[in-house]
């Protein structure tokens, strides 16, 4: 069985707040695993109190980032470049200190981020050769980079796990992967499950949500399909949850959650797992 995962932001109503506080949350809910963010930097993070909560509660960890204006590695500006190859690299250094397997997220461009220009590949290839770089950072500590798939209205980057792939290949490096999110999926795919397949040996980390953003088995996503997709390819990593449910917390507002997307968050969380679980998992 695939362990399952929950996003920590999903109890968490500001971005700076204390993930650490809401490990026994998770573990009480009965996941396996958490997501943590270095949305505030990795070096905020207190790795050795984090260490010691995953370990107390059994939990496996899962780190995830992104880029900003300053660490862009798809801007014209070499020093701008090289700041954000120096930022992944400190994420991906606290990522291999917390024995997390992989650094996911949007870690190829800045989230939101819609170059003023009818060309765009030249934003693409900057990032491509960053990342080769990156990829070497990330296979000398033994992790693995993931580079999540999003809609068309939060990145340009790549929407499709096609596009995806064809990006893959400009960077040319195993330790590099795709990062699904079956949100992000419903409005870009034909077919999710066909897109799974297409991913195959190529999917490195895999987020869980409705097609509305709500809990698994809350939307109409075909979740039967999904495990065929996933039991098909082998794949065998832990499946996390992530959904921002909270119109009234900063982590929800900045994803324009605009109404409550569940009613009792540690309740409908165990449902959601629960169905992951007898259906998915």
């Amino acid at each position: 069985m695939r362990k399952i995962g929950i996003e920590i932001f999903y109890w968490i109503d500001q971005w700076s707040d204390d993930q650490i506080a809401y490990f026994q949350k998770a573990h009480d809910c009965g996941f396996d695993s958490v997501e943590i963010s270095f949305v505030s930097g990795p070096e905020t993070i207190n790795i050795p109190r984090m260490r010691d909560e995953l370990e107390r509660l059994n939990l496996r960890v899962f780190c995830s980032t992104g880029l900003s204006t300053e660490t862009d590695i798809t801007s014209p500006n070499a020093a701008v470049r090289q700041a954000g190859v120096t930022y992944l690299r400190q994420c991906l250094e606290t990522a291999a200190k917390l024995d997390s397997p992989a650094l996911g997220g949007v870690t190829y461009a800045p989230w939101l981020f819609f170059p003023q220009t009818d060309d765009l590949r030249p934003y693409r290839d900057r990032s491509a050769r960053a990342l080769k770089e990156v990829a070497r950072i990330a296979d000398d500590l033994g992790i693995v980079l993931t580079l999540e798939v999003l809609n068309r209205f939060e990145t340009f980057m790549f929407n499709t796990v096609d596009e995806g792939l064809v990006f893959l290949q400009q960077i040319d490096h195993p330790a590099v992967k795709l990062q699904l999110d079956t949100y992000h999926m419903n409005m870009e795919e034909d077919n999710l499950a066909a897109a799974i397949r297409r991913a195959g040996p190529n999917l490195g980390h895999f987020h869980c949500a409705a097609s509305n953003r709500k809990l698994p088995g809350q939307g109409h996503i075909n979740w039967h399909d999904i495990k065929r997709a996933l039991d098909e390819i082998g794949y065998q990593k832990d499946m996390i949850i992530e959904t921002f449910p909270n119109p009234n917390a900063e982590t929800g507002r900045t994803v324009n959650t605009w109404r409550s997307l569940v009613e009792n968050l540690d309740e409908e969380i165990k449902t959601s797992l629960a169905f992951l679980r007898e259906n998915v998992a």
